[in-house]
């Protein structure tokens, strides 16, 4: 019975990615059928579009491959450092859509063992499904606050976006679920399993027209 529950998943699986990356296999082929490389203006109206197309399908390819690898490369890690690092990294996003972030972070260095670029890759999640929470508020805000408590490094990262109805945040953790137009579904799926692997747990609290909250907690090191 459970290597038929396996397979199932496994072709339900198959099903869904083939569904998710054709779709900008289509647009792609689309555009290339009707550009006309003589034509300077199409070049530079299609090229990019293609192009974009691209990346996301690049990136629809590389969450279903590591949200079916929980393999880490784990290692002792600051995780302030972590969180200043992917803050300098998405600063540019956050100026761009006139963000202000609010850092409540504990002075000390907090060690943990983790890996270091799967949890970068949580945050980056994190704080960009904030960004496009906020893409119709005004006055946008994102706040991170960090604290130790029962031996555990807590994170969380709160907006003040559109926020999220009941019945989608009891879906939220489920591959491929989605509510976005181009997204893949598997963000929030991978934060889970990402932290999971790390013994660690996350928690989502959302009110729709208020914003959200995310909670993640994960073992300090000893």
């Amino acid at each position: 019975y459970k290597e038929l529950q396996n397979e199932k998943q496994i072709r339900l699986s198959l099903f869904k990615i083939t569904h998710e990356i054709k779709n900008p296999i289509a647009v792609c082929k689309g555009y290339l059928d009707m550009l006309n490389t003589n034509n300077q203006k199409q070049v530079e109206k299609y090229i990019p579009i293609i192009k974009s197309e691209i990346e996301r399908l690049l990136s629809i390819l590389q969450d279903f491959l590591l949200i079916n690898k929980t393999n880490l490369d784990l290692d002792i890690m600051d995780f302030n450092l972590l969180i200043e690092d992917t803050i300098n990294k998405l600063n540019p996003l956050l100026k761009e859509n006139n963000i202000k972030l609010k850092l409540n972070i504990i002075d000390d260095e907090v060690f943990i063992n983790g890996d270091y670029n799967r949890l970068s890759q949580v945050l980056v999640n994190i704080i960009k499904n904030s960004i496009e929470a906020m893409s119709c508020v005004d006055n946008k805000k994102i706040k991170i606050t960090t604290s130790i408590k029962n031996n555990n490094y807590n994170l969380i990262v709160e907006d003040n976006g559109i926020g999220i109805n009941k019945n989608i945040l009891k879906k939220i953790k489920e591959p491929f679920f989605t509510t976005k137009n181009r997204g893949s579904g598997l963000g929030v799926a991978l934060i889970y399993e990402i932290i999971e692997a790390h013994s660690g747990s996350v928690n989502y609290t959302s009110e729709e027209g208020k914003g959200t909250k995310v909670t993640v907690k994960i073992p300090l090191y000893e």
